[in-house]
């Protein structure tokens, strides 16, 4: 069975740089993904942090609408991730209950929630199954959104020192680790981060992702700090820096670390989706996941090897980050629009569309919607 894999479309985000809701760039995936025999939809399709969730959905409607078009009756499966979380409940309940039993590397449910119900209403007559926390697409190759990662990361971002922050709580994850120790550390937070956004009193939550953009770029150096003043400033907050994930290390019993170019961040993610692969026994597979928007290997990198004898592939993003992306610079590793393909055999591989898209013309299409 051919599968096609995309994921981290954060459809619904209150910054309109998910590319999917809109029309052209829409049709462009569906082209290629037309001849599918399976979609799997790969976490954090939904966006649930940002706007209240009846709002995201509202915005991510028309794109599983044309998605049941395309497929027609073939079967789609949604893995939810971290931002999409709250759509895992489907399998969560199940296994929570005295005849579920310890959650594992595959459950799977039919749409029960109304979120979950409302998509395989509009994606007939596609039909829809929930997979948590991941997916064996064969026998040698299992897909999952990793998150689960969060918890090796070395990169201080918020998510990884709440994650600290809770093992110190509720204890490390072991050595020899199932999906239910990771989701005693990660659930918690996640349940949080989705309880913000519905409690916001203007149906809207300051946006993570946009706080956490504009702190790198400070870190990293690549902001446009004009002025004297706001160089200054800049200068002190990353001369600083060194020493907070110092303090941070100290009080958390952590290892973070304090470099955020983006080379250490693309090996923070390799090494931290390693981490996890290994703890959960999937070293002598081929493991997909998304999470980090750094699609790959791309042609000419070498393999992402796993301790055993199984590879790292990572299914990008179509989510266009204005902050990561410098214009008239060519298109970096985390340029979005990629899709993973599963076939019956060989290992998987990776197409990418909107290679000849500009980034005066993304951040245009961006623009020109936030404005209305």
């Amino acid at each position: 069975m051919r599968a096609a894999i995309v994921s981290d479309l954060h459809l619904g985000s209150a910054t309109g740089e998910d590319l999917l809701r809109y029309p052209g760039i829409r049709r462009v995936l569906l082209e290629e993904i037309r001849d599918a025999d399976r979609l799997v939809l790969l976490g954090d399709v939904v966006e649930l942090r940002d706007l209240r969730v009846g709002a995201a959905l509202d915005l991510a409607q028309p794109f599983f609408e044309d998605l049941g078009d395309v497929l027609g009756d073939r079967e789609v499966v949604f893995v939810p991730g971290n931002h999409d979380h709250r759509l895992a409940e489907d399998v969560l309940d199940n296994t929570a209950s005295p005849l579920g039993g310890e959650l594992g590397l595959e459950h799977s449910a039919e749409p029960s929630t109304a979120p979950t119900k409302l998509i395989g209403d509009w994606l007939q007559p596609a039909r829809l199954r929930i997979a948590y926390p991941g997916i064996w697409l064969r026998d040698d190759v299992y897909a999952t959104h990793g998150h689960y990662m969060d918890v090796h990361l070395s990169l201080p971002r918020a998510e990884c020192v709440a994650a600290a922050t809770m093992t110190r709580a509720v204890g490390s994850v072991p050595a020899s680790a199932t999906p239910a120790d990771y989701e005693r550390v990660l659930r918690p937070i996640y349940g949080f981060g989705f309880a913000l956004a519905q409690s916001s009193r203007t149906g809207r939550a300051r946006s993570n992702r946009s706080s956490s953009e504009a702190i790198w770029r400070l870190l990293s150096g690549t902001g446009a700090n004009t002025g004297l003043r706001r160089k200054l400033a800049a200068g002190a907050v990353r001369a600083g820096f060194p020493a907070g994930v110092w303090t941070l290390n100290r009080l958390l019993g952590a290892g973070f670390k304090a470099d955020v170019s983006a080379a250490a961040i693309f090996a923070s993610g390799v090494e931290g989706a390693r981490e996890m692969a290994t703890r959960l026994g999937l070293d002598d597979v081929q493991v997909i996941v998304g999470h980090t928007h750094r699609g790959g290997p791309y042609d000419g990198e070498a393999a992402w090897q796993l301790a055993g004898n199984g590879c790292l592939h990572n299914s990008g993003s179509w989510f266009f980050a204005r902050a990561f992306h410098r214009p008239g610079a060519p298109p970096s590793d985390y340029w979005p629009g990629t899709v993973t393909w599963v076939d019956e055999t060989g290992p998987p591989r990776r197409v990418r569309l909107l290679m000849d898209r500009s980034h005066g013309e993304m951040a245009e299409l961006i623009s020109s919607a936030t404005r209305r």
